[in-house]
């Protein structure tokens, strides 16, 4: 993404002064040099602030103290974006904002708040083109939450803490929460995973939890018609008896929906169509009995469960007083613990008096129970998974065997007592008629609630829609990319490496992404993370290496959100030790390096800076904050000069500013 630094503006609380303004050069190496405390290191803090971070960490005292609002210009592709920020005052930050936007930004006066830092971040986050969707869908856990603009400007800022630090390669990572959200949306920021796969990966999600309570609806249904499958078994059966159905068939052998057609032929029927004649009565007879002898054994199972069901509940009871019992006792036998510690030494017991045989062998007996009260402590502290599956096992069958019961009594019930007729009525004319119109009222039933194949028709629907849907989001595919992504960000990284001071500038390396950090493979075969490889020089050489890298490969994509400008505060500062580590009283406001050969390594650092520009035609913006003068970077190509802050009131704050 083009979004580049126009200007750095700082507004004086004193109203009788305008504006500073700092100038940058898109596509070029801006340098601020100057000596110390001179607002260098207040650059970073500055600029994050305007681009809405969530704490104000610009420097207190002098530089908040002096300035009123703080803000930035940006260059894009098609405009200039003012961001300016109030000064929070005594709060950790302000809301307080102001945005401008045109092809030549105009600053104001003195801003006045329009807009808020939420409003700003969105309209961050749509200019990057970022996705709106989480990462991972459906979750309310931040560290899966969606890309947002504030977590890719973990790739524009080296401060002074970071640009040579062995444990942590990017801004802001050396804090759990935006360290464990940037690993996360790390294939994101790389392209291996577009807006286009999240929003196939949230219709996934979707599709997977509808198809899940639709298979639960027809799984429910299907309980239901196993159910209702006896009970219609009854209707039938009394069909028969009235000799208004003449089949051949065993029920049993019929599936749910034919005994639902018959239930439905019995609905055509008149009263006048019955012939009742003696088999079919007989037939009607055995039919109970045997449901009868059903039901007994049911009853008996589900008798013998109800007994081993409860056994099992009072067993897990007794165990749960058991563990309650062993725990007292093992409570009041602790002090043996003590009492042993003091046997060890010449000290004298507080029970047994002075140390002798006796009072040792008492005090061992009791630790020697405590510790076996212990074990079987140990031993009851979790019931065994079996003995768990075997009680839920239990429970289901109970359940289950519950429900065939009741369904065998309701078809008893429908065959001996239709409609609670006397036993002169029950085949009468007018009592089938009454049957039938029960059967019409049940056929209804059964047919809305039962098996629904439109139900079936969606599930299938949606199988295919995932299925079409799975092949689009290809995660082999995805870490390939991934790899794919790595490798080319290590090979840039490598050609800048032997242009820097490094002891091992040709080792291959790799991005360990999922630790943000560099493995550097040596010619042994050893695998060493950044934090293992010694020196300075070479933590702020892969930093240097790897963070322009990650620029030259943002810049290679067709569109990448993150902002191609970096910033690095100091890096020269690894070759100051004894003077960054002096006294304050005692530091050199404006160090200068020793020798030549250190030098010549900071000259290396813009000159890799340089050569990366050049590889990227230009395609991203570096603002180095620095010590080092002209005399170390002056002959370096693309570099640009900001400003000098050397010498009497030639600071980030003008003396007059400071209230």
């Amino acid at each position: 993404m083009n979004f580049q630094l126009r200007k750095l503006i700082l507004w004086s609380k004193k109203s009788q002064f305008k504006p500073k303004e700092i100038d940058f050069k898109p596509g070029l190496i801006n340098i601020i040099t100057g000596a110390s405390r001179t607002g260098k290191s207040a650059i970073i803090p500055i600029i994050d602030y305007c681009l809405g971070s969530g704490t104000c960490y610009i420097p207190v005292n002098t530089i908040r103290n002096a300035c009123s609002w703080f803000g930035v210009v940006i260059q894009t592709e098609k405009s200039q974006i003012l961001l300016a920020r109030r000064e929070p005052g005594v709060q950790k930050s302000t809301d307080d904002m102001y945005i401008a936007e045109g092809t030549n930004i105009s600053i104001p006066v003195l801003p006045i708040k329009n807009t808020t830092r939420e409003s700003v971040k969105k309209y961050l986050d749509e200019l990057s083109g970022l996705s709106f969707l989480d990462v991972e869908a459906d979750t309310s856990n931040n560290f899966y939450g969606r890309p947002s603009f504030r977590d890719l400007v973990a790739f524009c800022f080296q401060p002074q803490n970071i640009v040579a630090n062995a444990n942590t390669l990017l801004y802001r990572a050396d804090t759990t929460n935006h360290r464990t959200k940037l690993i996360n949306i790390f294939p994101y920021i790389l392209g291996a995973v577009t807006p286009d796969v999240l929003a196939k990966r949230h219709e996934i999600n979707e599709l997977l939890k509808e198809l899940k309570r639709k298979e639960k609806e027809i799984g429910k249904l299907k309980e239901v018609s196993e159910k209702w499958k006896m009970e219609i078994g009854g209707w039938i059966s009394t069909a028969k008896e009235f000799g208004l159905l003449k089949i051949t068939d065993n029920l049993e052998d019929l599936s749910f929906d034919e005994q639902l057609d018959l239930l439905t032929s019995i609905s055509d029927k008149r009263a006048f169509d019955s012939n009742i004649i003696s088999e079919n009565l007989e037939a009607s007879s055995q039919e109970i009995v045997a449901l009868r002898e059903e039901e007994n054994l049911a009853s008996l199972k589900l008798s013998s469960l109800k007994n081993r069901f409860m056994e099992m509940t009072q067993l897990m009871e007794s165990i749960e007083g058991y563990r309650e019992s062993l725990t007292i006792q093992v409570e009041r036998l602790n002090i043996s613990k003590w009492l042993k510690s003091l046997s060890k030494d010449e000290a004298e017991c507080p029970i047994f008096g002075k140390t002798s045989d006796h009072p040792k062998q008492q005090i061992e007996k009791f630790y020697a129970s405590l510790i076996k009260l212990e074990e079987e402590s140990g031993y009851t502290n979790e019931i065994p998974t079996a003995f768990e599956r075997e009680y839920e096992s239990v429970r289901a069958e109970i359940r289950k065997l519950s429900e065939q019961l009741d369904a065998i009594q309701k078809r008893i019930k429908i065959q001996s007592n239709i409609r609670n007729s006397t036993a002169e009525e029950k085949y009468t004319i007018e009592n089938i008629s009454r049957f039938i119109g029960q059967v019409q009222y049940a056929g209804e039933t059964f047919n809305n609630i039962g098996a629904d194949s439109q139900l079936v028709e969606e599930i299938t629907d949606l199988n295919n829609r995932l299925k079409n849907l799975r092949s689009q989001v290809n995660e082999y595919l995805i870490k390939q990319k991934i790899n794919s992504a790595l490798r080319k960000i290590e090979g840039y990284t490598l050609k800048l490496m032997p242009l820097l001071d490094a002891e091992r500038p040709n080792d291959p390396i790799r991005i360990d992404y999922e630790n943000l950090t560099v493995i550097v493979s040596g010619d042994n075969g050893r695998d060493d993370y950044l934090w293992e490889i010694g020196s300075g020089s070479n933590w702020l050489a892969y930093h240097i290496a790897v963070t322009l890298g990650f620029q030259l490969f943002f810049n290679d994509q067709k569109h990448s959100p993150v902002p191609n400008f970096i910033v690095y505060d100091q890096p020269s500062q690894v070759y100051f030790p004894q003077k960054l580590a002096a006294k304050e009283g005692e530091k050199d406001l404006d160090p200068k390096l020793d020798n030549d050969e250190d030098q010549i390594a900071v000259k290396k650092i813009f000159q890799t800076m340089a050569k990366a520009l050049n590889d990227s035609k230009n395609g991203f913006q570096v603002i180095v904050l620095e010590h080092a003068d002209k005399s170390i970077w002056g002959d370096v190509e693309g570099v640009y000069e900001v400003c000098e802050w050397r010498g009497e009131n030639n600071k980030l704050i003008p003396e007059e500013w400071i209230v």
